[in-house]
């Protein structure tokens, strides 16, 4: 099970649908969605399939498993699912993935598992992908596997991890061999094997940049697409996505200017194997030399601007709530409500690192702190 690369598969679906005049990307999702909170309502596909709708993250790997359950979770939702305004800010979120699904049930007519099949996956002749865990276990299924607190070897995770709710941002279930006809498509403006599966321009809006990342290596230009991480390495243009989820873990890399992917499924939780993705692009591509980065010298912050930092930061109530707090002429991070902290150091402009985790600071319109935007998210001062 491929965790969030199933991002870009779900994005593609839904561009395929809006070149078939069946959906429009940048029209308020209320249209197609009768019911929805008035801000939940305005926000455009667009902005869903980029991270850009503002709406918090959030995951479950141990719900409910049949089709309905999707439409009776976002019926729930309410205008506190948005961490900040549509189109503001580059926020992750998962839930923005689901509640794309939903628009894409709602034009279709069909539940979401079926809209990918009949959309994605028989087009492209992905045999044995798909969203159903029943489905699934028919062919042969790799067991996800975790090493529990104490122990040193996997085990097997039981029971099966799934929530229907979240398959499309996480769910497909798909073998290297099936997912490399997707990375082909791509990376062939939509041909396999000589044949027209995709259309150019489903690709092309796939794959275009349409914001800036914060964070990151600034000489590689980090930028998000739809469902695909897009930045300059080495020398190419990359689109690239991993996936991490209970049991399972998968890393892709895509190089359109060399017709080339790498792909790596594991069966452990959270595994990646980065260094041999490292490894099998450099054998396939001449990248250029990896620069050496000097690291940055801290900076330092008077008491009035450290004081000017404090408070908490929230993505969701349950999921990503981060303090700052000033110690004895110290900035710290924590957990909200927790006693353990990592002193925040100051590295340059609204960049901060604690503990090696970097962060930014971004400051409103009032010239103050706004949001934290670590690993992606964007954390709210409350």
């Amino acid at each position: 099970r491929i965790a969030s690369t199933t991002k870009m598969m779900t994005a593609a679906a839904a561009v395929a649908l809006a070149q078939q005049g069946r959906l429009e990307l940048n029209a308020p999702i209320g249209k197609y969605l009768p019911g929805l909170s008035p801000k939940l309502a305005s926000v455009t596909m667009h902005q869903l399939l980029s991270h850009t709708a503002g709406i918090r993250d959030g995951a479950s790997f141990d719900g409910p498993h049949d089709d309905s359950a999707l439409a009776i979770f976002v019926r729930s939702w309410t205008d506190d699912y948005l961490v900040a305004e549509p189109a503001e800010i580059f926020s992750y979120s998962n839930l923005g993935y689901v509640l794309a699904a939903r628009v894409l049930e709602e034009v279709s007519g069909k539940p979401f598992a079926d809209v990918m099949n009949e959309v994605l996956f028989q087009p492209l002749g992905m045999r044995r992908t798909t969203l159903r865990p029943i489905m699934a276990m028919t062919y042969p299924l790799a067991q996800g596997h975790d090493i529990l607190s104490g122990q040193t070897n996997p085990t097997i995770v039981r029971p099966f991890a799934d929530d229907s709710r979240y398959w499309a941002n996480g769910g497909v279930f798909t073998s290297v061999l099936d997912f490399v006809r997707f990375a082909i498509a791509v990376v062939n403006d939509g041909k396999i094997e000589g044949q027209r599966a995709l259309s150019p321009t489903v690709i092309a809006k796939l794959s275009t940049p349409y914001v800036d990342t914060p964070g990151g290596n600034a000489d590689e230009r980090p930028r998000y697409a739809y469902g695909l991480n897009v930045r300059d390495y080495r020398g190419f243009r990359v689109l690239q996505h991993g996936g991490l989820r209970v049991g399972f873990g998968s890393l892709v890399r895509m190089v359109p200017e060399y017709h080339f992917a790498v792909i790596v499924l594991t069966n452990k939780s959270n595994g990646l194997l980065l260094k041999t993705l490292e490894k099998a692009t450099e054998l396939a591509v001449p990248l250029r030399p990896k620069t050496t980065t000097t690291p940055r010298e801290p900076i330092a912050m008077n008491e009035a601007e450290m004081q000017s930092y404090v408070g908490i930061y929230q993505n969701a109530p349950d999921y990503l709530r981060l303090e700052l707090v000033v110690k004895d002429g110290k900035l710290f991070l924590r957990q909200a409500g927790q006693s353990e902290m990592s002193q925040v150091v100051k590295v340059g402009d609204n960049i901060f690192n604690a503990a090696g985790q970097e962060f930014l600071l971004i400051q409103g319109t009032n010239g103050k702190a706004k949001y934290m935007h670590l690993a992606a998210h964007a954390l709210r001062k409350m």
